[in-house]
């Protein structure tokens, strides 16, 4: 009987066997949720603060998950500022734009209200947040950037799009004669990206809301 066993088995076609192989296992896990559980991470405690096995508990997967779908903690941490720059600019370009707005404003949506809009939204949900109170990349400018090239080059590329953005704003606003005579939009841009991620700065520091809304009202008394 065993060699009878063994016969068919020899008999049997190689197609046979294929469904028997075990399946190659399915990720039981959201990438980009589990990308977006590590910016989170990341945003509030610094790329020092997180320590690998914070990340790996905070985006709930296995340390073989994140290193086979991410890399290790820095390449992890390159592609969390990415997916950090493509919503941030978006919501700033959706603000300025007003293509993100979801219902109208009373006011006329000039470039100036649109400029003033975008920083007021910035106070309110980055700034006024204890556990971040900055930008990602301003944070990371500070903590990680001298130190990395490749991402000091990640936050610099970001700030000049940043830039880009305020500049088109203000660029439009010149246009519909909303800027004082001799006002130079790269100049603004530039002053108003200062300011914005200044005011970062100054809440880690701890500065009251009186204070950082004090530095608001005068970084923007420029567009006045």
């Amino acid at each position: 009987m065993v060699q009878n066993f063994y016969c068919q088995e020899r008999s049997r076609p190689r197609a046979y066997y294929q469904h028997l192989q075990p399946m190659p296992r399915v990720k039981e896990f959201d990438p980009e949720e589990a990308l977006d559980r590590a910016l989170d991470l990341f945003w509030r405690r610094g790329y020092e603060g997180a320590s690998l096995r914070d990340l790996i508990e905070h985006m709930e997967i296995s340390r073989q998950s994140l290193y086979d779908t991410f890399g290790d903690k820095r390449s992890l941490f390159l592609k969390v500022l990415a997916r950090y720059e493509e919503l941030a600019v978006g919501g700033m370009l959706d603000t300025l734009t007003r293509t993100g707005w979801s219902r109208p404003i009373e006011r006329p949506l000039t470039a100036l209200v649109a400029i003033r809009g975008f920083f007021e939204l910035f106070l309110a949900e980055v700034v006024l947040d204890r556990e971040r109170g900055s930008c990602l990349m301003a944070n990371t400018a500070i903590e990680v950037g001298p130190a990395d090239p490749e991402i000091q080059g990640v936050v610099k590329a970001y700030f000049l799009r940043v830039e880009e953005a305020l500049h088109a704003a203000l660029a439009r606003a010149g246009e519909a004669g909303e800027l004082r005579a001799g006002q130079e939009p790269r100049a603004l841009a530039r002053h108003l990206v200062n300011t914005l991620y200044g005011l970062g700065i100054m809440s880690r520091a701890g500065a009251s809301r009186a204070a950082l809304r004090q530095m608001l009202d005068v970084g923007l008394s420029v567009l006045a």
